[in-house]
Formats: C-alpha cells, sequence, structure tokens
C-alpha cells in the first residue's frame, strides 16, 4: 500500500482508496490502538462489502461510441471500435532464480517514532517513505543514505520514484493536495498540479495522476509540461491513472455509478473480449460482467484504451477490481466479491495475453516487477513476495503479535533482490514501521 492506513486499503472498491492521501489521519490511531486493528479491519471489510451490495444492484455497463480515435502521436485514447486480441510484445523469456531468502532492516527515523514506506525504483537503490515527527515528513532513500524532501507537512507523501531518483506525490496545502515532483531535498508543484495528485513517474520521466475528486485521469509528458486528461470511455463517471510502464502504458481505473449507467443494456451478459462486442456506433464495452463500482483499464502508449478482464472466483462475483501497478507488461491490482465472505483477492494480468489470474495465498496485492513478481501481504499478515506458484515469506524484523499484526511488502525491484515496507513492532505496541528486505 502507499498509504499507512489498512483501512483505505480494504475500502479499496469504494470511493476511498489507499494509495490516495487519507482524509483522516488512521496513523496515529494505528500507533495508539494496535490491539483493535484487526477488528476494525473486519468491520471496514464488511462495510465496504455492504456497500458494495447497494452499489452493484443498479446494474451499470460503459460505452465507448463517439470516443477519440487512435491517436498518431501515440497518446493513449479511448475508441468506439472494438479492441483487437492482445499482440505479444513483452518478453516472457527470462529465466531468473526465485530467492529463497530474505533479510530485513528498518528504514532510518530522525528523532524516532513512526515511519511509512511508499516507493522504491526498479533498481532497488531509492526508496521512498515518510516519518511522523512534527508533521509527516518524505524523506527519499538512496543507497543507505537519507534525504528530507522539504518540510513536515499536514499529509505529504511521495508516491513513486524513478531510476534517476525523482520522485513525485503531494504536499498538502488548505483544503486539497498539489501534485509535486522532488529531486533531492528540493520539490517543486507540477503545472496545473493544484488539485491534482502525482501517482507515478517512469525512467522516461513521464508523470500520471488525477484530480483530488477523481474525475479526470492525468499524464505530464515531462515535470515541466501541462497535464493532459486521458480519454474515458461513455460512461465512466470517475478514473484514475495509478501507474505507468517504461513503454508508456498506462493503468488504473474507471468507474460508473447509478447516475451515469447508459440504459437498455444487459448487465448480466458478458462481453467476448475485453476489448468489448463488435458492432456499429453505440456499441457498449462491458467491464466483462462487472456492475457498477470500479473496473480496471488499460491506456496503451499506441492505439485506444481498453478494460481489463474481469477475474473469476469459484462461488463468488467480483464485482470491483482495478489495476495499481504495472512493470513489462505484468499488471498487478485488487479485486473484492459481494457476497456473505467479503472476500479480497490479489489479482495479475498479463498484458501479452489479457487474461488475469487470482493470486493464491495472498490478501494483498501491492508492486509488481519485470518478471510479474508481486510484493504484498499473505492471508495470516506477513510480507511477502511471489511468483503467483512460489511464496516466500519475508522476515517479520519486529516481534510480531499474532492476533493483531499486519506486516506487508509494499514494492519489489526489478531483480526481485529489494523489497520495501511496512511492519508493526509488537515490544512497542505494534508501532509501524518501514524496512527494507534483501533476498537471495
Amino acid at each position: 500500500m502507499n498509504d499507512e492506513e489498512y483501512g483505505p486499503r480494504i475500502l479499496r472498491p469504494l470511493d476511498e482508496e489507499p494509495d490516495a492521501p487519507s482524509r483522516v489521519d488512521v496513523a496515529a490511531a494505528v500507533v495508539a490502538g494496535s490491539r483493535s486493528r484487526r477488528r476494525r479491519r473486519v468491520a471496514a471489510t464488511a462495510a465496504a462489502a455492504a456497500a458494495g451490495l447497494a452499489i452493484a444492484s443498479v446494474p451499470v455497463v460503459i460505452s465507448q461510441a463517439g470516443q477519440t480515435t487512435p491517436d498518431a502521436a501515440g497518446r493513449p485514447s479511448a475508441s468506439a471500435k472494438p479492441s483487437p486480441s492482445p499482440k505479444q510484445q513483452y518478453d516472457r523469456t527470462m529465466d531468473v532464480a526465485f530467492p529463497t531468502s530474505c533479510t530485513g532492516e528498518a528504514l532510518p527515523v530522525p528523532g524516532g517514532g513512526q515511519s511509512h514506506a511508499s516507493a522504491l525504483d526498479p533498481t532497488g537503490r531509492y526508496a521512498t517513505y515518510r516519518t511522523y515527527v512534527d508533521g509527516r515528513q518524505p524523506i527519499i532513500w538512496h543507497d543507505g543514505t537519507i534525504t528530507k524532501v522539504g518540510t513536515p507537512g499536514d499529509d505529504d507523501g511521495l508516491y513513486s520514484i524513478n531510476s534517476n531518483g525523482v520522485a513525485v506525490g503531494i504536499v498538502w496545502k488548505g483544503t486539497g493536495p498539489v501534485a509535486i515532483a522532488a529531486e533531492g531535498a528540493k520539490s517543486a508543484q507540477l503545472p496545473g498540479g493544484k488539485g491534482r495528485e502525482a501517482r507515478a513517474i517512469n525512467d522516461h520521466g513521464v508523470i500520471v495522476g488525477g484530480s483530488f475528486d477523481e474525475d479526470a485521469p492525468l499524464r505530464w509528458a515531462s515535470r515541466t509540461s501541462q497535464p493532459e486528461k486521458l480519454p474515458l470511455p461513455k460512461g465512466a463517471t470517475r478514473a484514475m491513472a495509478y501507474d505507468i510502464d517504461t513503454d508508456g502504458t498506462i493503468v488504473g481505473y474507471v468507474e460508473t455509478g447509478a447516475a451515469g449507467a447508459p440504459s437498455g443494456a444487459d448487465p448480466a451478459k458478458p462481453s467476448p473480449s475485453a476489448g468489448g462486442t463488435p458492432g456499429a456506433e453505440g456499441t457498449k464495452v462491458r467491464a466483462d460482467g462487472a456492475r457498477g463500482g470500479r473496473i480496471a483499464y488499460v491506456w496503451p502508449a499506441k492505439g485506444p484504451g481498453r478494460v481489463l478482464e474481469r477475474p473469476t472466483a469459484p462461488g463468488v462475483t467480483i464485482d470491483y477490481y482495478d489495476a495499481r501497478g504495472i512493470s513489462n507488461g505484468w499488471v498487478v491490482g485488487f479485486a473484492a466479491a459481494v457476497g456473505d465472505d467479503r472476500a479480497t483477492y490479489g489479482v495479475r494480468w498479463d498484458l501479452n495475453t489479457g487474461k488475469a489470474e487470482l493470486l493464491p495465498g495472498l490478501e494483498w496485492s501491492n508492486g509488481i516487477n519485470q518478471y510479474g513478481w508481486i510484493a504484498g501481504m499473505t492471508e495470516d499478515n506477513h510480507a511477502a513476495l511471489t511468483d503467483g506458484k512460489r511464496v516466500l515469506r519475508l522476515p517479520d524484523v519486529f516481534a510480531f503479535d499474532k492476533q493483531y499484526g499486519m506486516n506487508w511488502a509494499e514494492a519489489v525491484s526489478d531483480d526481485g533482490r529489494t523489497l520495501i515496507g511496512n511492519v508493526d513492532d509488537a515490544d512497542r505496541d505494534g508501532l509501524q514501521q518501514a524496512v527494507v528486505w534483501r533476498c537471495s
């Protein structure tokens, strides 16, 4: 997760989502009330599912009719034309040994207290986290050396960092966020950044994010460029761009609501492909059977955007799912099932095939690397790395409370040898600490 509040992480299918700056400061509650965390988490899950039931009762489809055609310059676009079947474009021949053991240590916290890790660059040499002494202090970690970025703020944070050490995120000013880019100790507001959030930056310096009210996913071509709105399929009422691959492919979600639901369509009938159904203008592009809520979406660097395949699970209906990270055409995300079990799932897509798969053994799925390895949290609340078949549990670093502890990995380097994440210290009443793991 890119914010320390586990509650918004569970509520991901709803309006509040974990990568966003929290509207409520739960950080202090995590420190002061760790022993009630598991109970709050269960309650949050139930609330999410209950709200999901109410929202999902109104069937919704997404229409791409009358949208812009593919941009000749290669910028992401939406189209009324059905998307073709995905073509293989990413290397899947790399054969690298999966790690078998790891060691972990806490990242430095000047002044002591709580800390929270957010991002790791592809090389594993840069990371971002924040501390909580006299406010929220963003920090860039580079090969063991830390640099404070600016001064502590109300809810400042750096959500992504590239291999050149350039980070993006927000500072909180007045009643809303301002999108920023940071390098070293200095940060600067992005053009058009007021009321916006910068979520990710790739190694070419392209930045993505969205508006604070999530009505417009955005792309900045550089730190000095004005943002451009990413095109949305007809019927989408909210959206956010969460990550961008090296080749410029962007992932995130689109969201529909009852008020924006096109009429006269059968929501229960899934489309034959994630790209939509053939037809004339007015064709409805369905979220493969999803109703209402949030739907994972991809904006390729060239060509029209498309819905990602809805994950499936035996005996449940997954109605909410989104895409949170991308690397080498591997996409990681989150899904929630509306039903008696209030189930949540980690999900991975391969853009070569367009197929979705649930990740066994993971309750949370966060970062992903070029091999498709995923950093997250196991069902028994330990930080983990998985390749989709094997699950490597990461060291707890501190004493772990079996009843209330929650440890998770947030991001993994491209070589799979460095991870960052967050763990609880049971000896300090569950105080959360940002950590780095080294694996071999």
